[in-house]
């Protein structure tokens, strides 16, 4: 039974993720592009360095907005999906790799919708297109992305469902774009030790975005003249917790458990 369709089409039309995901994160490029850079300097090294950076955390944040909307989906539908992988053809591998295409879909979608954002505000604001030097590795990078993010939202929310209850739904929900932020703007501002860059799949996103866009290696802290990361390694770490996230969640949606939504209520 092949779901990835309806997923994304439901996904796509959904206004919580276009909200969170694009007009308050295209909010933010416009911070950056009008507020935030008052004190670049003229120079093109600079200011593609500074777009870079910018365009590589909004996408991060924008996909774990995607990980709460994928978490809101499944808290919602765990009786079905309970009651589904039991009485019907549809197999947790089967439900899981559905939902795989779809979120690489939507991890595209999410990132090229925020790059016309990017390249028009920061162009209008430093008077230059700043096109992507590598579209297509910045298109795999989003995909490869999205797929995190889905395995990362269905592994903790499955933990809430199975184990814990739904009264920690909302807030385990939020836990993707928590880390997102925090060893995020660490990167941006701080020199975090190389193994956690590497070992963190957050920091290795923003960092493989960077490399994309900007077409010279991610640095330590983004965008300055720290030490350069080798791609390979920041690959492998996303492409490790992904492969690792995927299969917990295929373990989990094995034993998930019919919730009533009302176990969700705080009051």
């Amino acid at each position: 039974m092949n779901l990835w369709r309806p997923y994304t089409k439901a996904m796509l039309t959904n206004p919580f993720l276009w909200f969170w995901a694009v007009a308050f994160m295209a909010f933010w490029v416009a911070i950056g592009a009008f507020v935030e850079s008052q004190g670049i300097g003229p120079s093109h090294a600079t200011v593609v360095a500074y777009t870079t950076s910018w365009y590589a955390l909004i996408v991060l944040f924008s996909l774990s907005m995607l990980a709460v909307a994928i978490a809101n989906s499944l808290t919602y539908g765990s009786s079905a999906l309970a009651y589904a992988f039991r009485f019907t053809r549809l197999t947790p591998e089967g439900y899981l790799g559905s939902i795989v295409g779809g979120s690489a879909i939507l991890g595209g979608v999410l990132s090229f919708a925020l790059l016309g954002a990017t390249v028009g505000m920061f162009g209008s604001r430093f008077g230059s297109v700043l096109l992507p030097a590598d579209p297509l590795g910045l298109l795999a990078v989003a995909l490869l992305g999205g797929v995190f993010f889905m395995a990362l939202s269905v592994t903790l929310i499955l933990v809430v469902i199975n184990y814990l209850g739904l009264r920690s739904a909302s807030f385990v929900g939020f836990v993707p774009l928590l880390i997102s932020f925090s060893l995020g703007n660490a990167q941006a501002y701080v020199a975090l030790p190389r193994w956690l860059l590497y070992g963190s799949p957050f920091n290795d996103l923003a960092s493989l975005l960077y490399q994309a866009y900007s077409g010279t290696p991610a640095t330590v802290v983004l965008g300055t003249a720290s030490a350069a990361l080798d791609w390979s390694g920041l690959l492998l770490g996303v492409l490790l917790w992904t492969a690792l996230l995927t299969g917990t969640s295929i373990l989990l949606l094995r034993r998930i458990r019919a919730r009533q939504l009302e176990e969700g209520r705080q009051i």
